[in-house]
């Protein structure tokens, strides 16, 4: 549905988008993730056709929309935005937001299309109301809704869940996933909440200042981040100082562990190497005779989160997420094991 390919943004001579490519099927939810700044916006600008490119192409279904020499408009592009700020019709009622985009459709064909999308997102029997007395997360709904109204190719969504309450912004990204889904619509998202990126996305790409770092499904990047900014701007976690043994492992205050031959070509030379410990990585087991320092507790509800000096120094920290009832205090002694599926190792 959607191909980028080594494309740049540029505005008054400063490049903000550095060599993006990556790829969108059909049917696919993709989200640019990243800290504000990033460039993520621009990207998406740029697909909608609100931003030409100075290197690179833009494809849409296999047709070239976008390089350096060609430029088709926004909307011969069947690509349809949801803005962060909603930009409902105020003047409009619900029913005749909805169906602002079906000016070739009878009106009997508008109003079965308008009813079926209310349904669908939940908001059955408000059609004849205004946007104006709506809550938020209604707002979002029916802008959804409009936005899908003419079935467009391929849905746009700018950071569209930062004006509502943090409670709602999950649920909600979780229905308009099932409801994208529905519809068989390809979307590709644009936040700076991970937690909105995983609740709503197949695939999703991390960027820092205008590059993309990686583009992998949310297990890929939280398990096996090939940047070291992807590993500490996704999930939590902490970075372990350990020492190369023999160009093949890795020894560490949690143990020695096997490198992989990829890794071992990689890092055979280098002395020492930062190893990725996730909080459910370490897991609290009193029966265990390796034991660490409650150094920070923050209660979670079901859990509890660690953090813990190995061996009393403050300098090797990890992070235990153990569940609520195991309620240590700062300055306890706990037991811990490690249960380290992935080996991911970074240059100090």
């Amino acid at each position: 549905m959607l191909d980028l390919s080594h494309i740049c943004v540029a505005y008054d001579d400063k490049v903000v988008v550095n060599n993006v490519s990556f790829s969108l099927a059909s049917g696919e939810i993709g989200c640019l993730l990243g800290p504000s700044g990033c460039g993520k916006t621009s990207i998406l600008r740029a697909i909608a056709g609100f931003e030409q490119i100075i290197h690179g192409e833009i494809k849409l279904r296999g047709v070239q929309v976008a390089s350096p020499d060609k430029h088709i408009s926004p909307e011969r592009r069947r690509v349809a935005v949801v803005f962060q700020d909603f930009a409902l019709f105020p003047h409009l009622n619900v029913g005749q937001n909805i169906a602002f985009g079906l000016q070739h459709k009878t009106a009997k064909q508008k109003s079965q299309r308008v009813n079926e999308l209310l349904a669908l997102v939940g908001l059955p029997d408000i059609s004849e109301r205004f946007t104006h007395s709506l809550s938020g997360g209604q707002q979002q709904r029916v802008a959804l809704a409009r936005a899908l109204a003419p079935r467009p190719d391929l849905l746009l969504l700018d950071e569209p869940f930062s004006s509502l309450d943090a409670e709602l912004r999950e649920d909600l990204a979780q229905d308009i996933r099932r409801i994208l889904k529905h519809e068989g619509t390809s979307a590709l998202l644009v936040t700076h909440d991970q937690h909105e990126a995983f609740a709503m996305a197949d695939n999703i790409g991390v960027l820092r200042e205008g590059r993309l770092l990686q583009w992998a499904s949310a297990y890929q990047l939280y398990h096996q981040p090939v940047d070291k900014f992807v590993a500490e701007f996704i999930g939590q976690g902490t970075l372990l100082p350990g020492n190369v043994i023999d160009g093949h492992y890795v020894e560490t205050k949690l143990g020695v562990f096997s490198m992989t031959k990829v890794q071992s070509a990689q890092f055979a030379l280098e002395h020492s190497l930062d190893v990725l410990v996730r909080p459910d990585d370490i897991v609290h087991d009193d029966n265990s005779t390796n034991v660490a320092k409650v150094i920070a507790r923050a209660f979670k509800g079901a859990h509890i989160l660690y953090e813990l000096a190995l061996n009393d120094d403050p300098a090797s920290k990890v992070l235990c997420l153990a569940p609520s009832h195991h309620d240590h205090a700062l300055g306890e002694r706990i037991g811990i094991r490690l249960d380290l599926k992935h080996l991911v190792l970074f240059n100090v």
